[in-house]
């Protein structure tokens, strides 16, 4: 027969083949068709029970609503017909038997069931309740024997066994026959390509046993190896080179995946945490802190006079001072603490069970570190911090409560002049709500332009004729009244808007200066105060040539003031810009001079025609030597360089008489004139013209 199967083609084997699943399904069917009779007649048995149930109970419905006994057991003994019937029992709502029928021996139960079907004691029995106006006021128990069914059942599994065998032993032989002779030449070829997998030996060949498909798929097998045999050793070469860029780029993708999270955590230029980390840490340390009924502290840090020093240095400057100032906060906190830079020059600071007294002893030494002067690329620098302090729970029990009750603290110790730390206290919030108030109405007035000019004279030493004025900006709001210079100009500075100010001062005073004359030519020079951020941004020199061109001004008739920390620095451009600057016939001056660091060499370096001394040398004539000493010094080393002095702030005599006899060039201050408007202004030139004098003065402008 095996032979008769070998010469058949595939086809045919898988028809034998179904046919004798076929039958083995058929077998199985019958068996299936014989267990749900088995089912169905148990399942027929119970429905018929349960009818005659529901029957009996309809009928004791009454008898148990009235209690009669005599009632109910008559009803219940018309199941003496029913063959199956072997027992009834009727129960009361309280689960009572209330009456009973039974045929021969069998015995009932004195309680209910459990269950509402089964078997007791070999016999089967259903429980109905008996339901009167939807509430249950009985039970109905009826018992039926399982003889006749169980004969039934027992010749149909006989027979269903019957079949049951013979069908097991024809599907076997079948299966046998088939399997052998279908599979045979299949698992033959498996056996050859599964020990070509494990030796990787493509030498082997496998053995064709049959003329058929699977003969057919044996030489196609077999040439299929002869084929990769042949590039068995080029795939061995390419997987190697693989695994090695493989192993490459893995050893990439980590490095890069480590990046990337230290970067979502960390800051970039201090390698310090960042806001989100430090936001993260702040929420976990309160919750630690609330189970742990502890105190924690949060301290807000901003680094005084940095902004300057990174408009007039530059940004690569600012950097590395961040990166000193990081690395001292660092030195002066446990390793418990953590540190934050949350942006700028704005630093955070969280101190696990931290009391007052230790928040406070901290924040000193953090102050004291960063006080000491920095060496950055050769520059002197020393900076100072105002730092804002809130307790947890005191002044808040949210993360962004403790850090804006902290901020607003710091911004207090800035006002205060920096240097310094203090604790919030609820009274900080007004000065919060004032200073975004501010910004508001600072914004409006730039663009209702609501800023006014004040003049103040300056004169020269000797003679005493006024030689320029100084044009200080002034606002007067319509519900606070004039605001003071000192207020609004730092928070100018900060929102961004100096430079719009600078140009709105620069082109109205030359107007002004230009209506004092008429059609001619002024005969008065105009010095105009300048930000360092305007050389940043080197757009300086195009601002100022095109104020002179729109206002036709004449440019040898301005002179433009900047800081002495611009002066010092090495911000690439700025000699750069000066000297185009200086090319317009615009002059130069250095603006506050002594409270810098400028060098001699610095000073010869750039176009500078004027210097200005900062009046808090000027106040302290009088008083302290030393400060007359550097008065004095300072005008010397400028008429050594050929450069003009200025000295502000002159309020006494003995102040006046001191410059005078040192050959100070100019002065300015209340001993001589108060700020006036334009037109007083106007009043006190003609004044001058008309007495005898120097008939070329000079007019400084200057923003405060």
């Amino acid at each position: 027969m095996k032979s008769l199967f070998k010469r058949q083609s595939l086809k045919r084997k898988l028809l034998v083949l179904l046919m004798v699943i076929s039958c083995s399904v058929l077998l199985l069917a019958t068996l299936g068709f014989a267990v749900s009779d088995w089912i169905s007649s148990r399942g027929e048995l119970y429905d018929r029970m349960r009818s005659q149930g529901s029957l009996i109970g309809n009928n004791t419905l009454a008898a148990l609503v009235f209690g009669d006994t005599d009632a109910a057991q008559q009803t219940l003994a018309t199941l003496s017909g029913e063959d199956n019937v072997v027992a009834a029992a009727l129960f009361d709502h309280s689960g009572q038997s209330f009456a009973t029928y039974r045929r021969g021996s069998v015995s009932l139960p004195e309680a209910l069931p459990k269950r509402t079907t089964g078997e007791l004691d070999g016999v089967l029995y259903i429980l109905q309740p008996v339901i009167h106006d939807h509430e249950t006021i009985g039970h109905i128990m009826i018992l039926s024997e399982l003889s006749n069914w169980q004969q039934q059942q027992v010749q149909r599994m006989m027979v269903v066994l019957g079949l049951f065998l013979v069908s097991v032993l024809v599907a076997s032989i079948l299966s046998d026959v088939a399997q052998g002779v279908v599979t045979g030449p299949i698992l033959n070829l498996a056996r050859t390509a599964r020990r070509i997998t494990e030796t990787r030996n493509y030498e082997l060949r496998a053995e064709k046993l049959s003329q058929d498909e699977i003969g057919n798929l044996a030489d196609d097998f077999n040439e299929m190896l002869n084929q990769i045999q042949l590039r068995d050793e080029e795939l061995r070469s390419i997987q190697a080179h693989l695994e090695e860029k493989v192993q490459e780029r893995t050893a990439e993708l980590e490095e890069l995946t480590r990046q990337l999270e230290h970067q979502a955590f960390h800051d970039t230029l201090t390698e310090l945490s960042n806001r989100a980390t430090f936001d993260n840490n702040l929420i976990t340390a309160i919750h630690y802190a609330q189970r742990h009924k502890s105190q924690l502290a949060v301290m807000f840090l901003d680094l005084d006079r940095f902004k300057e020093i990174n408009d007039t240095l530059g940004h690569g400057i600012g950097d590395k001072l961040l990166i000193e100032m990081s690395a001292r906060l660092r030195n002066c906190l446990r390793e418990s603490d953590n540190l934050a830079r949350l942006g700028g020059d704005e630093f955070a600071v969280l101190l696990m069970d931290a009391s007052v007294d230790g928040a406070a002893e901290v924040a000193q030494k953090l102050v004291k570190a960063i006080s000491h002067p920095a060496n950055i690329d050769g520059y002197h620098l020393q900076v100072s911090t105002s730092i804002g302090i809130s307790l947890f729970p005191e002044d808040g029990t949210e993360a962004s409560a403790l850090l804006k009750n902290a901020d607003t603290a710091m911004y207090h110790s800035k006002e205060l002049g920096g240097n310094q730390f203090n604790f919030y206290v609820t009274e900080m919030n007004q000065r919060t709500e004032r200073r975004m108030l501010l910004e508001s109405k600072l914004r409006c007035a730039l663009t209702q332009h609501a800023f006014t000019l004040h003049y103040q004279p300056k004169w020269d030493s000797q003679s005493l004729r006024m030689t320029g004025v100084e044009a200080l900006i002034r606002w007067f709001d319509d519900e606070e009244g004039f605001i003071s210079p000192a207020e609004f100009i730092p928070l100018a500075e900060d929102c961004g808007l100096i430079s719009e100010i600078d140009d709105w001062v620069t082109h109205r005073a030359c107007q002004d200066l230009l209506s004092l004359y008429g059609e001619s030519e002024p005969q008065l020079s105009l010095a105009v105060n300048l930000s360092p951020a305007l050389f940043i941004k080197e757009d300086v020199y195009r601002r100022i040539a095109r104020t002179l061109e729109e206002t036709g001004f004449p440019a040898h008739k301005l002179e433009l003031e900047v800081t002495e920390t611009l002066v010092v620095s090495e911000v690439g451009s700025v000699y750069e810009q000066l000297s185009k600057i200086r090319n317009l016939g615009v002059e130069i001056a250095i603006d506050d001079f002594g409270v810098a660091y400028s060098s001699l060499s610095r000073l010869k370096q750039l176009p500078l025609n004027t210097l200005k001394i900062d009046r808090s040398f000027i106040q302290d004539i009088g008083t302290d030597p030393n400060d007359e000493v550097i008065v004095r010094t300072i005008i010397d080393m400028a008429h050594n360089l050929n450069l003009k002095v200025v000295a502000e702030g002159v309020e006494t005599e003995q102040q006046y008489q001191f410059v005078k006899n040192h050959l100070c060039n100019q002065v300015q201050g209340y001993l001589f004139s108060k700020p006036v408007p334009l037109c007083e202004l106007a009043v006190l030139l003609r004044q001058q013209d008309q007495a005898p004098g120097p008939s070329s003065p000079s007019v400084q402008a200057k923003l405060f």
